[in-house]
């Protein structure tokens, strides 16, 4: 994430719809869909990403970039976008209020909470 790419090669990404936030290359890819389910099929579907660190308060030495969400969006090429490609990490985000999180394909299951049959 600390290369540093040439004029060229930034105006390049940008022709393809990406765009510059605390140093990491963001693209959006879509907003959410009734596919995605509801409110909660969606949060099962956020994790909190350490490698890329973007948050807005620093939580246990965690933050490696500074975040904010209306800054994330006022930098966004797309405005109405949920999901974003991040091309340093080559993984898909959602911005949230307080930090962006990774979007997984796969929710995560629901513990068995000690279930007996």
């Amino acid at each position: 994430m600390t290369e540093t790419l040439t004029e060229t090669q930034e105006e390049r990404l940008r022709e393809n719809g990406y765009f510059l936030y605390q140093g990491c290359h963001f693209k959006p890819v879509r907003q959410f869909t009734e596919k995605d389910g509801d409110f909660f099929e969606k949060t099962r579907r956020l994790r909190r990403d350490d490698e890329l660190g973007m948050m807005e308060a620093d939580y246990d030495g965690k933050q490696k970039h500074p975040y904010s969400y209306e800054g994330f969006y006022a930098a966004s090429t797309d405005k109405k976008a949920d999901i974003f490609f991040c091309l340093e990490t080559m993984k898909e985000y959602t911005p949230c209020t307080h930090e962006l999180q990774e979007y997984v394909t796969e929710p995560e299951k629901k513990q068995d909470r000690g279930k007996t049959r």
